[in-house]
């Protein structure tokens, strides 16, 4: 589907980039209702407890309060707050028992903030506690508390396997054996969760800043009993999401206390509250035993896994799931075996999160893979060459065939970048400063396809004046969907893209959608879009034929004029065509694929081998988006996904104390970079044509940081031969283990 094309690949602004920099887009804080209650909650100070008695008589009676909820007010449905369809279902809205520190257990609705708050401290709660279990290696051995009803509080087992992986060990030269563990991320979007809740007139109306309006509806509505059409989400600007806004949170609370109350409320998170009441990455333990010829020929690949799902199930099962199918395929092996057991402990409820699973993963499986490359006296490079998945091979994982696939090239062109044939084992002269290259690829899908329900529909109107407005529920976080969309629609129907707009995301009028995670919204909703905009053009071009007394594949459409090509004096603007008859086009799309997308990342340091300070001196990423709708979007993207990476590699880790307190639930003590932090980074984007995608396009938001904490920690093993097989990469790290290998 190469051509040439008028709105898409060109870096056009985004719709809302005026409205974003001169501070006029409304958020949910920005928005206030009349009559509107404040809405505090109070937390467990326990990790793990029965509630035995909770009295509410001194906080009813402070002046403001309208109304104090518990367990008592609150419907005895169980639910998973990632998607309404997911399992398992262990969460309430109120429950006897706390899991996590910080689970809400009390809930006030007043006049203003401070009054909530002044009554959450006359609360009396009397808790029964019980021992709390942080580590899930722990908590899988017989005799530990019960977290759930489950048994060695595995919430899911996962696995998949293909060829005998005892007869691949029995061929193997070489047999590695190797342990892998990664750390507890929070999302930190820069807007802190919200979420506000009307009841009027049998209506119930939430205004949320969620990545899945639709699930959401669903949720509650399954929760409250409620039909669908009685329930409306908006979705107001959202400022950043990274997944973390990808499940119900706040919903549930709002709508109990607008339906108790009669009134508007509202409820937004501190930014100590966003680090332990939403949600973190699952941090994973890894045992790999790979089998390997000589040559570097991958024979037999054994991956055990440890999910931490913290203390509800949430997205933990699927993250597994997505680790032994999705990301496995990668690699090559005729014989593999994937187990993952998702495990429940009594930290912060690790959910959806950027990558899904696949950072986790990649970092395990790209460490071994150097160590390997070490062992065997072979380039890194060379090996993975010789391991990756073709273009038209069979994902095994899957089991869909790779329509496009341009690893290779994403590999050739960020080796050449970097000089990796001139840095690769040349530490360089200063004694303390040593420096090292390393690379790590990715394989990544675009959207969840076949393993959870995937779906889009649009509206694309056309109307007297020439203008198309789209109606889609695709969710913009900040990654630019809304313009990627319109730049499809206004190439699609063939009008400047300066005559199309984005309805917002709103159930009560956009048609429905899956919500934004899996990196699907240009992908599902995007061709979603496009087939509304074709059934509108076919539409418009057998008016338009009419009119021109002429048929319709003589018509052409350019810059919104339509014009025929055997009269070409002959020509009528779309708005002259439209005419007091609205045309709407639509569509529904359900994807068959799951476009997976490429990426090799390379990365050079300099490591102070006296301090263990790590320096990123360069980072390089090549990465095959199917086409770059909007290029500037696409390096975007790349280059904020690779800084998020680097902080998942380099500082991040949200610690708990021995009883499960979060201990540095800020800005302050929660290392998230700076941009003084952010190493030159080259964003080189490769176009394979996807032939399912809109305009040939796929995903690429999440895929930009998945390779990077390997790419990393090679670089680092590269400069100084010190290969640390633990997450975050701190200084303090890797001081000690270069110390160690003196001792």
């Amino acid at each position: 589907m190469r051509g040439k094309f008028s709105v898409v690949g060109k870096r056009i602004s985004k719709l809302d980039a005026v409205e974003l920099a001169t501070g006029k887009a409304e958020y949910l804080d920005d928005i206030e209702l009349p009559g509107m209650l404040h809405v505090k909650m109070l937390g467990s100070p326990h990790a793990h407890a029965n509630i035995k008695r909770i009295n509410t008589c001194k906080a009813e009676k402070v002046p403001g309060v309208e109304k104090v909820v518990t367990l008592k007010d609150a419907p005895k449905i169980p639910f998973n707050p990632g998607f309404y369809y997911m399992d398992p279902k262990d969460k309430y809205i109120f429950d006897k028992k706390v899991r996590f520190v910080g689970e809400a257990v009390a809930v006030v609705a007043a006049v203003s903030e401070d009054v909530a708050e002044e009554a959450l401290d006359l609360i009396d709660v009397e808790y029964e506690k019980l021992p709390e279990v942080l580590d899930p290696e722990e908590a899988m051995l017989p005799g530990s508390a019960k977290i759930h009803d489950v048994e060695r509080n595995v919430a899911a087992y996962v696995t998949n396997e293909w060829g005998d992986i005892e007869k691949g060990f029995k061929e193997a030269d070489h047999i590695f054996d190797d342990r892998y563990t990664t750390t507890r991320q929070v999302h930190a979007p820069i807007e802190p969760h919200a979420c506000m809740a009307s009841y009027k007139s049998g209506k119930l109306t939430i205004w949320s800043n969620t990545q899945i309006p639709f699930h959401v509806r669903s949720i509650l509505a399954e929760i409250f009993g409620m039909p669908q059409n009685k329930i409306r989400v908006i979705a107001p600007f959202i400022g950043g999401g990274f997944g973390g806004k990808d499940e119900v949170i706040l919903e549930p609370i709002c709508t109990l206390l607008t339906l108790k109350t009669g009134k508007p409320v509202k409820l937004k998170l501190t930014r100590q509250e966003v680090f332990y009441l939403t949600t973190t990455r699952h941090p994973c333990i890894f045992e790999l035993k790979t089998g390997v010829k000589n040559d570097g020929t991958l024979v037999a690949r054994h991956i055990k896994a440890i999910v931490n799902t913290g203390a509800y199930a949430s997205h933990g099962p699927a993250v597994a799931g997505s680790m032994g199918t999705r990301e496995i395929g990668l690699f090559k092996s005729p014989n593999v075996k994937f187990e993952a057991h998702t495990v429940y402990t009594n930290s912060p409820v690790a959910g959806a999160f950027r990558g899904y699973g696949n950072p986790q993963h990649s970092f395990a499986v790209e460490s071994q893979l150097d160590a390997i490359a070490d062992k065997l006296g072979m380039d890194p490079v060379e090996l993975r060459l010789k391991n990756i998945i073709k273009p038209g091979d069979l994902n095994p994982g899957t089991s869909n065939k790779l329509m496009s696939n341009d690893l290779k090239e994403c590999i050739v062109r960020a080796r050449k970048s970097i000089g990796w044939k001139q840095k690769l084992n040349n530490p360089g002269k200063d004694i303390t400063k040593k420096r090292g290259v390393g690379i790590a690829l990715l394989m990544h899908n675009t959207g969840a396809y076949p393993y959870i329900k995937e779906f889009s529909s649009a509206v694309v109107k056309l109307n007297d004046d020439g203008t198309v407005q789209i109606l889609s529920g695709v969710v913009d976080i900040g990654q630019g969907i809304k313009t990627t969309v319109a730049q499809i629609v206004a190439e699609e129907i063939g009008t400047c893209f300066e005559k199309v707009s984005i309805s917002p995301p709103d159930t009560e009028f956009v048609p429905v959608d899956r919500g934004t995670y899996a990196s699907g919204s240009l992908y599902i909703g995007g061709e979603a879009a496009r087939r509304a905009a074709a059934d509108a053009k076919v539409q418009l071009l057998k008016k338009a034929a009419k009119m021109m007394r002429t048929k319709i594949v003589d018509l052409k459409v350019e810059n919104g004029v339509i014009s025929a090509k055997s009269k070409p004096t002959v020509k009528k603007s779309i708005g002259e065509v439209v005419g007091e008859e609205t045309i709407i086009g639509k569509a529904a799309y359900i994807p068959p694929s799951n476009a997976p997308v490429f990426g090799a990342q390379v990365v050079e340091v300099e490591v102070d081998t006296e301090r263990g300070d790590i320096k990123i001196l360069k980072l390089v990423y090549a990465h095959d988006v199917g086409r770059a709708i909007n290029p500037t979007i696409v390096e975007g993207q790349i280059e904020g996904g690779a800084v998020m990476g680097l902080g998942y590699a380099l500082t991040e880790d949200l610690v708990l104390d021995s009883k499960g307190r979060p201990v540095n639930k800020n800005f302050t003590d929660y290392k998230l970079l700076h941009a003084t932090d952010v190493p030159n980074i080259q964003p080189i984007i490769v176009e394979s044509i996807e032939p399912t995608g809109p305009f040939a396009g796929k995903g690429v938001g999440e895929p930009s940081l998945v390779p990077t904490a390997p790419a990393v920690a090679n670089a680092i093993c590269r400069a100084t031969g010190a290969r640390i097989k633990e997450l975050p990469l701190t200084s303090e790290r890797v001081f000690k283990t270069l110390k160690n290998m003196i001792d």
